[in-house]
């Protein structure tokens, strides 16, 4: 058990405010570029081994399945074999996201206390023990599709993506100002994108010449890589942070107190703004995710894209929202003075006519458009993170960042089941269904976020920021 004096004594813990290290992004880059090259092999595996394991169909008339290049070989099959790869699919994502939201509700407190360069380097660790997990997967045919759901353990018990990106999230509001806050989330996001384009502009080039399970071991490689160097390089960022606090991270008493802390009466209504902000996180992550994860199958389905079709879109998708992500920032936002809730608004208004464009679409130009309307997209995260740094005491950032984590760790268990069933059965009738009831989602989290920037214009003069510090 940790001593209750020791996590209180943790919010008098000198906080740095010196320049952020720029190796931060690098393993956040690596280990997404490593992700999102695995991710196309990992289809093609598991829409083939569906096809000869699940629902008995010859090697030969499956054997397409492998290559991101479609032909018209399994058109009789798409339908059969998209459905039955969708519940694998799903499984696995509630998997990799169960254990990672019920960290989130422990190390919150906990990092104030022993600090956040383990909040990274653990994810990282499980993803390259993951990466290595699929790499036998991919090696050993005679494996079902459901073997798949064993690969994504130990990536979720080490936190996943949730405790990984919060971690991150964290570590620059421990080292940036108010001002240069957004901006460094931004970066972390960016990172992201530009780590996405990478992926998946080369996974299909490398399938065609290396083949799937050759990728996967240039996945885990990289993704090797990535935990190294942050275990010798990325310093702690906490001062004062204790050692050895491994074993206290599921004590109770880390729970009772991100509860007491978050539940506790603040001024402005600031209590009320950090819950609406998190529903609109789960409404927006829902909407968001739900329809990227089943785009691939739709364009497959409406469009008739191969792989290496949808491959070139999503590349040149990531990169406007790299672009956007930095444009809105710098120029949007600062020339305009737009503050970070109505800037989060007009994002989702754009985001729902995105939805809009992919429902109606009927050729290949309508996706680029889409992703031209919705440029700005990547920034409602990072907005919303901004405005609560700016917002509530600095001693309870990391306790309101891992809230609204929680909150969005719960999505990846829920829109699975909700899109993935609903694409199942609409799938020969309306397969854009997902996408109205995206948009349906966004319209909600548009309201919710009009009653924040109400509580905001209307609270009183007090207010907390983040310390100053000198630089960037």
């Amino acid at each position: 058990m940790i001593n209750e004096d020791d996590i209180n004594s943790s919010n008098e813990l000198p906080i740095p405010k010196r320049s952020i290290s720029t190796t931060i992004e690098l393993p956040l880059f690596l280990s997404i570029v490593a992700v999102t090259l695995a991710g196309p092999a990992i289809s093609n595996i598991i829409l083939y081994r569906t096809c000869v394991h699940y629902l008995n169909y010859s090697v030969a008339e499956c054997e397409p399945f492998l290559s991101p290049v479609k032909t018209n070989a399994t058109a009789q099959l798409e339908e059969e074999v998209q459905k039955y790869s969708t519940y694998v699919t799903t499984v696995k994502m509630v998997l990799e996201y169960v254990f990672p939201a019920f960290l989130s509700l422990f190390l919150g407190v906990w990092s104030d206390t022993y600090g956040r360069k383990l909040l990274i380097v653990w994810p990282l660790f499980g993803l390259t023990m993951t990466s290595i997990l699929l790499v036998i997967f991919g090696m050993m045919d005679s494996l079902g599709p459901w073997w798949l759901i064993l690969t994504a353990v130990p990536f979720s018990l080490s936190g996943g993506f949730v405790v990984l990106f919060t971690g991150a999230y964290c570590y620059v509001s421990d080292t940036s100002s108010s001002s240069s806050t957004l901006l460094r989330m931004t970066m972390i996001d960016a990172t992201t994108s530009l780590g996405t384009v990478l992926g998946v502009t080369c996974s299909t080039h490398l399938i065609l010449k290396i083949g799937n399970t050759y990728l996967l071991l240039l996945s885990a490689t990289i993704s090797t890589i990535a935990y190294a160097f942050t275990n010798i390089w990325i310093r702690e960022s906490l001062n004062g942070a204790l050692q050895g606090g491994v074993s206290k991270i599921l004590d109770v008493l880390l729970i009772k107190e991100m509860v007491q802390e978050c539940l506790k009466e603040r001024p402005n209504r600031q209590r009320a703004q950090i819950f609406l902000l998190c529903l609109v996180r789960v409404l927006t992550v829902l909407a968001v995710f739900g329809t990227v994860g089943l785009e691939y199958l739709y364009t497959r389905q409406k469009l008739h894209w191969s792989l290496q079709e949808y491959t070139k879109y999503s590349a040149v998708s990531t990169a406007m929202l790299f672009l956007g992500g930095f444009f809105g920032v710098v120029v949007v936002q600062k020339v305009l003075r737009l503050g970070d809730i109505v800037f989060a608004i007009f994002i989702l208004i754009s985001a729902t006519a995105d939805n809009l464009i992919k429902l109606f679409a009927i050729k290949s130009w309508h996706m680029y458009l889409s992703s031209g309307v919705s440029i700005f997209k990547g920034l409602s995260g990072p907005l919303v993170r901004s405005f609560l740094t700016k917002t509530i005491p600095v001693e309870d950032v990391a306790k309101v960042l891992f809230l609204v984590s929680t909150a969005e760790s719960i999505c990846p268990m829920i829109y699975p089941v909700i899109f993935n069933s609903l694409y199942a059965s609409t799938l020969a009738t309306f397969p854009g269904a997902i996408y109205v009831l995206s948009s349906s989602m966004i319209v909600i989290s548009i309201v919710t976020l009009g009653f924040v920037q109400y509580f905001s214009w209307n609270r009183s003069s007090a207010n907390y920021s983040p310390l100053s510090y000198d630089g960037i």
